[in-house]
C-alpha cells in the first residue's frame, strides 16, 4: 500500500471516530495508533509499527500547522490597523 493510501485511511478513520463522539483532543493519539495498526498489517515487524507511528504523527502535525496557519492568515486580515503607515512600520521599528 502506498503512503498516500495510508494517509487517506488514517485521516478518514480518525474523522469517523471523531464523528462517533470521541473528543478532538484524542485525535493525535488515535491517528498514531491507527497508523501503527495499518503499517503493522503491511509489515508485521517493529519497522512497520515505527513507520506507522511516524506517519500518524506527521499527519497530526501537518494538520495542526495548516489549521494554525489558516487561522493566523484570517485573523491578520481582520486586524488591519487603520493608519497611513507603510507595511514595515506596523512593527513599530
Amino acid at each position: 500500500m502506498n503512503d498516500e493510501y495510508k494517509i487517506a485511511a488514517i485521516i478518514g478513520i480518525t474523522e469517523a471516530i471523531k464523528q462517533y463522539g470521541v473528543p478532538s483532543k484524542f485525535s493525535p493519539s488515535i491517528a498514531i495508533i491507527i497508523g501503527a495498526i495499518i503499517s503493522y498489517a503491511e509489515k508485521p515487524n517493529a519497522q512497520g509499527i515505527l513507520e506507522g507511528i511516524v506517519l500518524g504523527a506527521t499527519i497530526t502535525g501537518g494538520y495542526a500547522v495548516v489549521k494554525r496557519g489558516g487561522s493566523s492568515i484570517t485573523s491578520s486580515l481582520k486586524k488591519q490597523p487603520a493608519t497611513d503607515l507603510e507595511p514595515d512600520d506596523y512593527r513599530g521599528v
